[in-house]
C-alpha cells in the first residue's frame, strides 16, 4: 500500500488481535510457549489468535526447543491441529549462555536436517553472554 513503513510485531499468540490489525502489518512472529517453558496449555495456546496469525501471508512461528520430544509436541499441539506449513516453522535452541551456545546449535541443525524446518541459533548470546539489557 501507500505505507512506507515496514510494520513488523512479536507476539506469544495468546490474544486475538482487534479486527483489520493484522492487515496493517508486514510479517507477525509468533513465540508460542511449549510444555517446557511451565506454563499451562490453556494459558499458551490460544486457537482463535494461532489461527489468525497462521492466515497471515506473512505470519511465522518460532519454537525453543531443548529436546527432540519438544519438535513432537510442536507438530502435535500446532502444526498438524491448525495446518501450519513446514515454511512457517523456524525453531531455535533453549540455551541462556555461551558455554552451552554451540552445543545447542549443533543439536538445532540435526533437528533442521530431520525435519526440514528452517533454524536460527541465538546471535545475542554469542555476541553477550549472560548479559540482560544491552
Amino acid at each position: 500500500g501507500d505505507n512506507p513503513l515496514y510494520n513488523e510485531i512479536e507476539t506469544n499468540g495468546t490474544i486475538v488481535a482487534g479486527e483489520n490489525f493484522y492487515s496493517y502489518m508486514n510479517q507477525i512472529n509468533c513465540s508460542p510457549k511449549l510444555a517446557n517453558s511451565g506454563m499451562s496449555e490453556s494459558m499458551r495456546i490460544n486457537p482463535d489468535a494461532i489461527k489468525q496469525i497462521s492466515d497471515h501471508i506473512e505470519g511465522y512461528f518460532k519454537f525453543v526447543i531443548s529436546t527432540e520430544a519438544d519438535i513432537k509436541e510442536i507438530q502435535d499441539t500446532y502444526i498438524k491441529p491448525f495446518g501450519l506449513m513446514d515454511h512457517k516453522i523456524i525453531i531455535m535452541p533453549g540455551v541462556d549462555n555461551r558455554k552451552d551456545l554451540a552445543e545447542r546449535t549443533a543439536f538445532l541443525f540435526e533437528m533442521t536436517k530431520k525435519y526440514g524446518y528452517r533454524g536460527v541459533t541465538r546471535q545475542h548470546i554469542l555476541a553477550w553472554d549472560k548479559v540482560t539489557g544491552v
